[in-house]
């Protein structure tokens, strides 16, 4: 058995250095204490540092990608994540990609959500419901941060990202 384990955390670069990069740790030390104890001693990492699970452009993924190509090539066949949205928060994009792993018999385990068995009507529907759920979460999340910065920039006048730069004409 030919074994990966998928990591990723997004965020901004300045977390680089430290939160996110502990994170990418935990992840990587979880699933591998996961794996020992079943006895598997064997296996790939690939991590996505810094990456929107909510994209289909592989190439903002690039472990993913890789990840994708050695499934395609056979080298993988099971891949674990700690859970679903480690893999993707949207569910078109995740269904896709769920399903096309399942037709090139690659099995991908999440610690949280046990097994997404694509081949079974059961599956099929619980795999979907998580992906659901991970994109609802997502967009809940997006709409409070949205929703802060306005009473922020209402409040204080104070807005985020680069500052303007006033010129005068000459």
């Amino acid at each position: 058995m030919k074994v990966a384990i998928y990591v990723r955390v997004s965020g901004t670069k300045k977390k680089l250095d430290g939160e996110r990069r502990q994170d990418v740790n935990r992840q990587i030390e979880v699933i591998e204490k996961y794996l020992k104890r079943a006895g598997i001693k064997e296996w790939k990492v690939y991590c996505d540092d810094g990456k929107s699970a909510f994209t289909e452009d592989l190439n903002q993924r690039p472990a993913f990608k890789q990840l994708l190509n050695d499934c395609l090539r056979h080298y993988i066949n099971e891949i674990y994540i700690e859970d679903i949205t480690r893999f993707s928060r949207n569910l078109t994009i995740g269904i896709k990609w769920l399903k096309k792993l399942s037709d090139l018999n690659v099995n991908i385990i999440s610690l949280k959500e046990g097994q997404l068995d694509y081949t079974s009507s059961k599956g099929w529907l619980q795999s979907n419901i998580f992906l659901l759920f991970a994109e609802w979460e997502s967009r809940i999340r997006s709409e409070k941060v949205k929703s802060g910065m306005e009473r922020v920039k209402k409040e204080s006048g104070k807005t985020f990202g680069r500052p303007k730069i006033n010129r005068r004409d000459k």
